[in-house]
């Protein structure tokens, strides 16, 4: 997106730009005119991308009784935009009987942002094949019958003829796979703000209209 900001010094100039950009299909939310509190204007032009030494030039401009007049447009509708913008100063004159216009240019420098190149950071995910090598431990549990020859004393003859279970288990071990995020590096983007100045030289033009009496005798074409 492209934004565009001129100021007029005559409102109805402004209106005039403003008119023109809705009749060529510039929408109520791409064209207004810049109003409110100084600090509310610095905080919506530097919203635009604007740096706070333009935003303030335009905040005062607009404090000064001039008309600031703000298109956000797309990058391909810019130079429509701005050429409709540098005609509102021609006057079109008023309906009526014949008149003849005194038209004076009126010269103003806008800025329009556009992109100039960036860095686009894109994550992806790869697998890489890893692999460990862990000892696992398996019991197993047997029974072995085996003969003996021993006198059994006292309350082991009463308990060995009580019938009872014995149980045993065996265990086995078995690999589990624990995994963890950790964050190794970080890629962070910036920007890096320059300034420059420019001169823009053009020339304005104006007509000049001459009046003289003709005599009642003259004849007209």
């Amino acid at each position: 997106m492209a934004t565009l900001i001129i100021a007029y010094n005559d409102k109805k100039i402004a209106d005039r730009a403003i008119a023109a950009l809705r009749d060529e299909g510039f929408g109520e939310n791409q064209v207004h005119i810049l109003s409110g509190a100084k600090a509310k204007l610095v905080s919506e032009i530097s919203d635009y991308g604007f740096d706070e030494v333009d935003a303030r030039a335009y905040a005062e401009a607009a404090g000064d009784g001039k008309a600031v007049v703000v298109a956000h447009v797309s990058e391909d509708q810019s130079d429509q935009a701005q050429s409709i913008m540098d005609r509102a100063t021609s006057d079109k004159g008023r309906e009526g009987g014949e008149v003849m216009p005194i038209v004076e240019e009126e010269f103003s420098v806008g800025k329009a942002k556009t992109t100039n190149g960036g860095v686009r950071v894109t994550s992806s995910v790869s697998e890489t094949p890893v692999e460990a090598t862990v000892t696992l431990r398996t019991e197993t549990v047997g029974a072995e019958r085996r003969t003996a020859d021993r006198l059994l004393q006292g309350d082991e003859a009463e308990a060995a003829f009580k019938e009872k279970t014995v149980e045993m288990m065996g265990t086995r071990e078995e690999a589990e796979v624990h995994k963890e995020a950790r964050v190794v590096g970080e890629v962070e983007l910036s920007k890096e703000t320059t300034e420059r100045r420019t001169t823009v030289k053009d020339t304005v033009r104006k007509t000049h209209v001459e009046v003289e009496q003709i005599g009642a005798g003259t004849a007209r074409k």
